[in-house]
């Protein structure tokens, strides 16, 4: 027998919850008790979604960048670029780094978690990169052959300036980064 299905705004008031705790108070601080009271759930349904803190905010990261990552079409690979690295920027200094240097934290606390980070955060979004490189490559802005090395050009610096250099993520930046990643990836 399965059960009642989950009702999706008690997720997104359970995934809000979270992150504005982790915001306000930093994800060491941050409890499941904690996240059950500010989002009007009992402590047993919020276990029998999340059996850990860390798995909850995969899943609360998850949903906000499902709702906020663009994926452009502008038939140009730099302009579609510039526009998904300045939004990422843009949804990290809202959150003032705080959920990105929690996740970094739990994951070297153990490898389990990193999967499941690698898995449910930050390869699908690695995804839509992958998807605005690949349509470059065919109308011919692209000749670099491997995409994973164009999209950690992307990853690399951000997740950098993410946990030690956070007032670098500009706008200047960005187009800074863009910039590599198309010269890098074109003709030569």
């Amino acid at each position: 027998m399965q059960g009642r299905p989950r009702d999706p705004a008690l997720d997104a008031a359970i995934h809000q919850a979270a992150l504005d705790l982790v915001a306000e108070r930093g994800y060491g601080r941050m409890t499941m008790e904690g996240v059950a009271a500010r989002s009007g759930v009992s402590k047993q349904a919020l276990y029998r979604r999340y059996s850990a803190k860390g798995d909850l905010l995969l899943a609360a990261l998850d949903s906000v960048g499902r709702e906020v990552f663009p994926v452009p079409d502008t038939g140009s690979l730099r302009e579609d670029l510039l526009r998904m690295v300045t939004a990422a920027f843009a949804l990290h200094r809202d959150s003032n780094s705080a959920f990105s240097q929690a996740v970094a934290a739990e994951a070297a606390q153990g490898s389990d978690f990193a999967r499941k980070a690698v898995d449910s955060v930050i390869n699908p979004r690695r995804e839509l990169f992958r998807e605005v490189i690949t349509r470059a490559r065919e109308r011919g802005e692209v000749t670099f052959a491997d995409d994973d090395v164009l999209i950690d050009l992307i990853y690399g610096p951000m997740w950098y300036a993410l946990l030690f250099d956070f007032d670098r993520l500009t706008e200047s930046y960005a187009a800074s980064i863009t910039d590599a990643v198309v010269a890098a990836g074109q003709p030569a």
